[in-house]
């Protein structure tokens, strides 16, 4: 599993700013006290997309709990889905890149 996240460069850079997106979000909702998606959730799902952009006009419309469990729940797929298509990508070009030599 460790080798699923961070088994290249890419993955590791691509995780990292997701992480990065995801604090700023959860501490600009701490320091403001508004628990609603901001402008700092933009961030996030532009980085998690197709997936949250799909199911964020969703959460973006709601108010409450649900709508923030659809927003995290949907950046949590997207992330999760584009670190399987970063590693089956890259994987694939180092394969054709220890073919060729």
């Amino acid at each position: 599993m460790t080798k699923f996240f961070f088994g290249n460069w890419v993955t590791r850079c691509y995780l990292f700013a997701v992480g990065v997106s995801a604090a700023v979000l959860i501490g600009a909702q701490l320091a403001t006290g508004d628990h609603g998606p901001s402008f700092a959730g933009i961030y996030l799902i532009g980085l998690t997309a197709p997936v949250s952009v799909i199911f964020a006009p969703i959460a973006l419309l709601g108010d409450g709990w649900l709508a923030i469990a659809i927003l995290w729940l949907s950046v949590v797929t997207g992330m999760l889905l584009n670190t399987l298509l970063i590693n089956t990508i890259v994987g694939e070009a180092g394969r054709f890149r220890s073919r060729r030599a």
